[in-house]
Formats: C-alpha cells, sequence, structure tokens
C-alpha cells in the first residue's frame, strides 16, 4: 500500500492518542516512527506500534510518562524515561544534550527506564541540526553470539554519528550485527532465504533458513571487530549509564517485560579546534576526494553513510511510500483484539 509520510504520521498519532498519549508524546513518536518507513527501514516504522499496544496493555510502557532530568555534573546528565515511549524519551534527552553542548562544547546524557526509540540516527541528525555532532550508542536483547561462541549474549547494540555537513550530515546508522533481525523477520515474512553470513542456529551451524536463525543467534559484524564494537557499547550504554547488560537486557523485543537497555547520547561542538570555516573546508575536501575517486568496475557512485537513506527520503516525500499490507494486516488484528476502533486504518 503507497502512503504519504502525513498519512503515516496521522494513523500512528491518533493510535498512539486513543492509548492515553499527550500531545507531545503522540507528535514525537509518530514523526519518528514515520521516519523509519520513509526512510526504508520498515522493521523501525509502524510495525512497532504493536510492541507499543502490548506494551500499555502488559503494563511495562507507560503512556503517558513523566521523564526525569538531573544534571550529575556540569556538563554530564541523567534521564530517567519513567518507562515511557522510547521516542519521546529519546528526544527529550537529545534537546537536553543540544542545551548542554551549547554551554560547554561537549554534553553527555545516559539514558535508563525507557523503551525502543526507532531508528539512532533520527537523534543523531537532530544534533547535526544544531550544528553539532551527535553519537548514540544503545543497547538492545541478547540476540547476538559473541565472537567464537553460539550463546545470544550481546544485543544489536547500535550506533549513530552524525555529523554536520553542506551537503545534509554525514550520517552513519548502524547495528553492530551483520543484519537486524527485523531484516530476517522481513525475510521469513516474504518467503525469502538470507545469506549464509547473516546468523546461526542453535547448534553453531551456518543458516540461510530465516526460521532457523530466528531461534539461533546472530553474528556479529565483522567478526571479532564487531563483537569488539559491540562489547564497548554495552558496557558505556550499560552499567555506565545505570542499565543492564548482555543477557539482563529485556523488553526491547518482548514488551511483556519491563525494558532495561540504556542509551548514551553524546553532543560535541565541532569547532573547539578547528575554526568553523577550516573544519567545513577540509570536511568537502575530503568528502569529495572519496566520492570522485576510482571506482569499481560496475559501481556508478560513491556514497557517504547517510546519503542514500536521504535520497530515498526524499523520493518518498515526493511520491510517497509503500508500507507492507502484512504489516498493517497485522496491526488491523491487535486493534480488534484490543476493542481499538480506528477507522481511518482499516
Amino acid at each position: 500500500m503507497i502512503v504519504t509520510f502525513e498519512e503515516e504520521k496521522k494513523w500512528i498519532y491518533e493510535i498512539l492518542k486513543i492509548l492515553g498519549a499527550s500531545n507531545q508524546e503522540a507528535t514525537i513518536s509518530s514523526t519518528v516512527l514515520s521516519e523509519g518507513d520513509l526512510r526504508g527501514y520498515s522493521s523501525h516504522g509502524i510495525m512497532r506500534l504493536k510492541y507499543i499496544i502490548d506494551g500499555t496493555k502488559h503494563g511495562t510502557l507507560k503512556i503517558p510518562s513523566n521523564p526525569k532530568f538531573k544534571m550529575v555534573r556540569e556538563n554530564i546528565g541523567k534521564m530517567d524515561g519513567d518507562h515511557g515511549l522510547g521516542h519521546f524519551v529519546t528526544m527529550k534527552a537529545t534537546k537536553e544534550v543540544i542545551n548542554i553542548c551549547g554551554k560547554y562544547g561537549i554534553a553527555f546524557i545516559g539514558v535508563s527506564n525507557s523503551n525502543h526509540y526507532g531508528m539512532a540516527g533520527i537523534y543523531a541528525e537532530k544534533i547535526t541540526e544544531r550544528d553539532m555532532i551527535g553519537i548514540i550508542l544503545s543497547s538492545s536483547d541478547p540476540i547476538v553470539h559473541p565472537f567464537g561462541g553460539i550463546d545470544p549474549i550481546m544485543g544489536t547494540n547500535s550506533l549513530a554519528v552524525g555529523i554536520p555537513f553542506k551537503d545534509g550530515p554525514l550520517l552513519l546508522d548502524m547495528a553492530t550485527s551483520e543484519a537486524s533481525r527485523g531484516k530476517i523477520l522481513e525475510a521469513k515474512r516474504k518467503g525469502q532465504k538470507i545469506p549464509e553470513n547473516w546468523a546461526i542456529s542453535s547448534d553453531g551451524n551456518i543458516t540461510d533458513d530465516p526460521a532457523t536463525a530466528l531461534s539461533g543467534t546472530l553474528n556479529p559484524f565483522g567478526g571479532i571487530k564487531g563483537f569488539g564494537i559491540s562489547l564497548i557499547i554495552s558496557i558505556m550504554a550499560g552499567a555506565f549509564v545505570g542499565a543492564e547488560m548482555g543477557s539482563k537486557v529485556r523488553g526491547t523485543l518482548d514488551i511483556k517485560e519491563i525494558c532495561t537497555k540504556g542509551d548514551l547520547i553524546i553532543a560535541i561542538d565541532p569547532y573547539i579546534f578547528e575554526d568553523k570555516e577550516v573544519f567545513s573546508n577540509k570536511m568537502e575536501s575530503f568528502i569529495s576526494e572519496i566520492k570522485n575517486s576510482r571506482k569499481i568496475q560496475g559501481v556508478e557512485e560513491i556514497t557517504i553513510p547517510g546519503e542514500r537513506s536521504r535520497k530515498i527520503r526524499d523520493l518518498g516525500l515526493r511520491k510517497g511510500y509503500e508500507i507492507d499490507e502484512s504489516t498493517l494486516s497485522e496491526l488491523q488484528s491487535i486493534l480488534f483484539s484490543y476493542s481499538m476502533n480506528c477507522p481511518f486504518i482499516l
């Protein structure tokens, strides 16, 4: 089904209002979720409404919520999310980190007692809009094995970094697994095989079957290097901010349990060491060197992180974009099961 960005936002906004969300909660969360679908990351889009609805019914996700922020150092803060909507909590923390960075040149905010927040890159991008470098670290449920192991101990632990640039921010947004669980779910739904480097079975064997992968564990990207990065994120978005780590992280996949993951949000003034004009000229020269360098046969363009997603977003805003019919059918079913009347989406 082809929808527009504004249509999808309205759907999600109205459902969140039915659940009791404040205008601010519903506006922020509907925007972030719709951005997920608009940018081609359906696993972080409207399909996440099932998670939210289930969470409110199980009492593990609070709507409305009252996140509490406090300063712990002059440029370091802590956000207790009150188990509210992750998009709302994280955006509040992002605004706080921007304000603090404006005063001190660098700021850190740890977030705990929150929930799944959609695309990490949204918050890093929000920081770049204020001409700052944004870094987001986040942990998640254990579905990735450590390098050389079989058991799921690591999360897909995401990393997003946004750096201001004249043509739009350089925006890295990645999980530390070879593929997201959402992509494997999508392959299963479509009856497709998956690449053999995405996951292993529960007994440690290579598999291209999405169902076997979902009952097994995901591979860290890049072998021991990806595992090492995921390990660091586990600590920095875990014990460092007062959240859990490893097998004790819960609630980002199964909302029947209280979410125990953590996030670390960092904002940095990129002009601390270099004048803005000097920094910007060096960035432009470097990116130009990359994009104009020699290409492998068959490659039409070298793109920088965030560029492809930005093009998909621009196209979606002009022409609309597709939401999978099975996703809408599943959403309709859960709305019916909870006797929620949303005629505009049926």
